[in-house]
């Protein structure tokens, strides 16, 4: 059976001690779990407060980040791969399987585009092993140009190229149905990044486009989640299908309302 879980970002407004305790409420099998929120909470109280609940753990957000101010690349670079190692270990205790990566954005003044993908490829190169030893996979997260500032990488051929590149099995894909749903020949770039997505989030794309406002439940928006979501079951992902909405009117919602919508639009596209 398909596993549902939400991301911590989409309950913002609750305290990770909220999301917790309400989301086995909405029969919700698993959280993704962004640092700063766990960092907030407090790690040792948030582990503690996990082992006594049902929920597994989907992913850890927020490692790498290798590419920043040219002025600073090289410092940059040793602390993102630093923090990487420190996710590492936190996912450990965490007991889950993937960490979401964004690999910062080049500077193309300084930078040109094969200098900044072969820094990354350098520094994956770097911290895989170790996370393979963790037990541990990389997921390497594409992501819609207008959020500049995140990452280079816009598709799934972008992001496949440097996980080859890399050549460790444990480094592989993130993928958002929101960041990549227009991206060119998406079903069969689905089908090519097959056993190397690792991680998958769902949200939806409303109508009417308002920054800050512009991802919603599934099922309120535009994206053909159902034909999406079928090629990733084609590959034969049987992991947690993560639901992260960045949103201020959903953010000002009550999140019961939004928790028991979100599972209920999940079992109806999977039915």
């Amino acid at each position: 059976m398909p596993k549902l879980s939400v991301s911590d970002i989409t309950t913002y407004n609750w305290t990770f001690e909220q999301d917790i305790l309400n989301y086995p409420k909405h029969g919700i099998e698993g959280v993704g779990v962004f640092r700063d929120k766990l960092d907030n909470y407090g790690v040792d109280k948030g582990i503690a407060l996990l082992e006594q609940s049902p929920l597994q753990v989907a992913n850890l957000v927020g490692a790498g980040f290798f590419l920043s101010n040219p002025a600073s690349t090289r410092a940059q670079i040793k602390y993102g791969i630093q923090d990487t190692l420190e996710a590492i270990e936190l996912a450990q205790r965490l007991k889950t399987e993937v960490i979401l990566m964004l690999t910062g954005t080049a500077n193309t003044f300084f930078q040109t585009q094969a200098t900044a993908e072969e820094l990354v490829v350098t520094a994956l190169k770097e911290v895989a092993p170790v996370a393979r030893a963790a037990g541990v996979k990389l997921a390497i997260e594409p992501i819609h140009p207008k959020y500049d500032g995140f990452t280079f990488l816009r598709t799934i051929p972008q992001t496949m190229d440097i996980i080859e590149r890399v050549g460790e099995e444990n480094v592989g894909l993130m993928f958002d149905t929101y960041h990549l749903w227009e991206t060119d020949d998406l079903i069969k770039n689905i089908a090519v990044a097959g056993d190397r997505i690792f991680s998958v989030h769902i949200n939806d794309e409303e109508k009417d486009y308002a920054p800050g406002n512009d991802r919603t439940i599934m099922g309120r928006g535009i994206i053909p989640l159902s034909e999406i979501l079928d090629a990733i079951a084609d590959t034969g992902y049987d992991g947690f299908y993560d639901v992260e909405i960045m949103s201020g009117e959903i953010w000002a919602m009550d999140y019961h309302e939004v928790l028991a919508e979100c599972r209920r639009s999940f079992d109806a596209l999977m039915a």
